[in-house]
């Protein structure tokens, strides 16, 4: 009886080794800010050690001793003989947009350090636990090795690197200012003493075979320092970063921001965001995303950031010209998920998850200015809209040109503009654009309640009080309103470029988005004809049929009418309020355009004089464009010369006396 008790128990060990030994938890990262398909999830690697291939149907993931089927393998997963594997760890929400056919598990891995837990259809268990990691670093079995280190360089997918250790050095001091130097500048470093530092001047990140620091560094043209320290004990140090522009024509006071990255990811042929490269599909159309290093000088010429963060190419049609848009990101991987700076005069706010450096698009070879300023005059009318500020910018140290640079909007941004902190609402927001109709809309969230809406204000009136609350519990009506009267005043030519969003427990909010198409044209009824259709008829890019159902109702119809009188009054008062603004960038620009013009000439007619006319022209269209407008919207709703006296009559006359054509 002894003896057949220990022989099964002996089985049942040999069984359970057998298990542990036929694959293994290889490497695993939980902070990282690497992407693949534009997602950047943690990641585990599993490893299977037998000569033939390993079924996974019945195997399970987790990170929770107290779940191990928290994640169940599908049924075709499998590892080839000696091959890898790796599951994302995506998190709750279900993936949509992933890569085709990876795995993705319904939980996160936590970076300040966790156990990893992987269980087979009989029940046997192996586990990894792994201590904090620093960002984008992963921590596995070592080559050759044995036991969970950080690994000098992460290699999902493949066999893990040799080099591994627990202790990371300290990033470099670059003591010498970054900025603006004549004739040449001598840069010194320090570090922690039994730490030796390399630097590149090429925008590299230093590795340890980089040039090693010496003593100090003359540079006499305009040059990005990088540099990090080692120690034969330790990782790599996180990357110091400054930029020093040397002799260089750009007028003071602007802004500059100088962005900097390996140039690969930025200009080669397999991997550069910047260029078309050799595949089918232009490189800048791919969305990939790399880390990059960023700083911002304000107009004194004084450095407000440095920060590691990544970056992707911005925007839709403008991804084929020579000027590109970025979008940057700060990521917790790098050690903050917020850039900390306070980049906008008229916003409250000193931190910021995104920016975008926008080349401007339509607007590139007439105003360079349209979106940004529209944007600031229309400053009170409630909508949400992207502060910006010109600036020039460098890339891997090269001049390329007048930016603006601006807010980006995003769940973060708006979440600041509405007061909302909890990170759980924040994270659940919804945010559509266009008419929201299908899932290309969808910029983040769903897109379902919307759909129903816009459904049921084309099937139903809105003159029972059940069906009018229906609307009011889900639309905040001033901001439809408020984006459709200025989106007609500023004749927006691409109205239906719109965008929305909702939180939790909130209604649908409209606010101004790439709205450079404004100002541009003399149609002054087109986007009146956009915007005020009637209820049934079909939904263009532009979502009319909720407007329209309001507009049926007196009350409604003439609160809208009320409240375009006031935002003219407010906003569109030419000299009052729209021509300062135009002149405040007018003034900054005239003095960058001479080198911009130089460096992407469009054609022998666009000259500064070109530039100075077409500014000048837009102008004069949103000096214009008040009293005409009034008159389309008039004309469109039905209303005779005493309805229009009654709600425009002091408006027009205000206008008469403001709007006045002013000396050019």
């Amino acid at each position: 009886m002894k003896k057949w008790f220990v022989s099964l128990l002996l089985a049942a060990l040999c069984l359970f080794a057998c298990a542990q030994a036929e694959v293994i938890i290889n490497e695993a990262m939980a902070s990282t800010a690497t992407f693949v398909s534009g997602r950047h999830d943690d990641w585990v690697e599993l490893y299977n050690t037998e000569n033939s291939q390993v079924k996974l149907a019945g195997w399970y993931l987790s990170n929770d001793a107290y779940n191990l089927t928290k994640w169940a393998f599908p049924d075709t997963a499998a590892i080839p003989k000696h091959g890898y594997l790796i599951v994302y760890c995506a998190g709750s929400e279900p993936v949509t947009d992933g890569q085709k056919n990876a795995l993705y598990a319904n939980f996160k891995l936590s970076a300040k350090g966790e156990s990893i837990y992987l269980t087979d259809p009989e029940g046997h268990t192996v586990s990894v636990t792994f201590g904090q990691q620093f960002g984008n670093v992963s921590s596995g079995i070592p080559a050759n090795g044995d036991g969970w280190h950080c690994l000098e360089t992460a290699t999902p997918g493949a066999a893990n690197d040799s080099l591994y250790f627990d202790q990371m050095a300290d990033e470099p001091v670059i003591t010498t200012a970054a900025g603006f130097y004549a004739g040449s500048v001598t840069v010194e470093i320090t570090g922690t003493p039994g730490q030796e530092i390399r630097y590149t001047t090429d925008c590299g990140t230093p590795s340890r075979t980089s040039a090693l620091y010496t003593g100090p560094i003359t540079v006499s043209k305009t040059t990005v320092i990088r540099a990090r320290a080692f120690a034969e004990d330790m990782l790599g140090s996180t990357v110091a970063g400054s930029t020093y522009i040397i002799d260089d024509p750009t007028p003071i006071p602007v802004s500059v921001v100088s962005i900097y990255t390996d140039d690969e990811y930025f200009f080669s042929n397999k991997k550069g965001i910047l260029v078309k490269g050799s595949g089918s599909t232009p490189n800048y159309e791919r969305n990939w995303e790399y880390p990059a290093q960023i700083e911002y000088f304000d107009e004194t010429g004084t450095r407000q950031l440095v920060q590691m963060v990544t970056t992707r190419v911005a925007g839709h049609s403008s991804r084929n010209l020579r000027q590109k848009s970025l979008s940057v990101f700060a990521r917790s991987a790098f050690g903050s998920d917020t850039m900390d700076c306070a980049f906008f005069e008229n916003r409250p706010y000193t931190s910021y998850s995104a920016i975008q450096l926008r080349m401007t698009n339509s607007d590139n070879h007439s105003t360079r200015l349209r979106d940004a300023v529209l944007g600031e005059i229309s400053e009170g009318t409630g909508l949400y809209y992207q502060a910006g500020r010109p600036i020039i910018l460098y890339i891997n140290g090269k001049y390329y040109g007048h930016y603006n640079l601006r807010e980006k909007a995003n769940k973060d941004s708006l979440a600041q503009w509405e007061g909302i902190t909890d990170e759980a609402t924040i994270k659940a927001v919804d945010i559509l654009e266009g008419n929201g109709m299908d899932k290309i809309r969808v910029i983040k969230g769903s897109n379902a309640d919307w759909i129903e809406l816009l459904n049921f204000c084309r099937k139903n009136k809105l003159n029972t009080e059940e069906n009018l609350q229906y609307v009011l519990d889900r639309v905040d009506v001033d901001s439809l309103f408020n984006y459709a009267i200025y989106s007609m005043m500023i004749n927006n030519y691409d109205a239906g470029n719109v965008r929305y969003y909702r939180f939790p427990g909130g209604k649908w909010t409209f606010m101004l988005h790439d709205i450079e198409a404004g100002a541009m044209n003399g149609e002054n009824d087109r986007t009146v004809n956009l915007i005020l259709k009637s209820r049934t008829a079909k939904v263009g890019q532009y979502p009319h049929t909720i407007l329209a159902a309001l507009l049926e109702l007196p009350e409604y119809k003439d609160l809208f009418l009320r409240r375009t009188a006031e935002i003219v009054q407010n906003n569109l008062l030419y000299s009052e309020h729209v021509r300062p603004i135009y002149l405040k960038w007018f003034g900054i620009l005239e003095e960058l355009m001479p080198r911009q013009i130089k460096t992407y000439p469009y054609n022998k007619s666009f000259t500064l004089s070109a530039w100075k006319t077409n500014v000048n022209a837009s102008m004069t269209r949103m000096r214009l464009y008040p009293k005409n407008v009034i008159n389309a919207i008039c004309s469109k709703l039905g209303l005779n010369s005493t309805q229009k006296q009654e709600y425009f009559g002091e408006t027009l006359e205000m206008l008469s006396i403001y709007n006045a054509r002013p000396e050019q």
